[in-house]
């Protein structure tokens, strides 16, 4: 399975920098494809969201899975959830338990997954792709 996994940027924020790292390496050790857009991103050196929202929207459609790290100031990563549910990817939607959500954002999920800390967030995680 792809899993296209969707956070705000890092930009020196070491705790959703590990939020993103731990959760991708769940995935991957589920036998999982994971697909995480900035760091792609910065790896091909793009700069311009001409170029990159392509590749976002081309690896979106090839996905068989959004997760999406869900934050009040989430802007972009709330445009790739509107192409993923205009696609059909199903979207699970992870978020501190008590942070105010997007009702869009809530529309759109099929799973929506409440956490106070990252163990407890990987645990949820972890059953539910064992059911998968």
């Amino acid at each position: 399975m792809k899993v296209f996994v969707v956070v705000k940027v890092p930009r020196g924020q070491a705790e959703r920098a590990e939020l993103a790292q731990v959760v991708c390496q769940l995935f991957q050790n589920h036998g999982h494809e994971v697909f995480l857009a900035y760091r792609e991103i910065e790896q091909r050196g793009i700069s311009d969201p001409r170029q990159f929202m392509p590749l976002v929207r081309d690896q979106i459609r090839r996905s068989d899975l959004m997760l999406i790290l869900y934050e009040a100031e989430l802007r972009g990563g709330l445009i790739e959830a509107g192409i993923a549910y205009a696609a059909g990817v199903p979207i699970w939607l992870a978020c501190r338990r008590g942070e105010r959500v997007s009702t869009s954002a809530l529309g759109c999920a099929e799973i929506v997954v409440e956490y106070n800390d990252l163990a407890e967030l990987a645990q949820q995680l972890h059953q539910r792709l064992c059911n998968v």
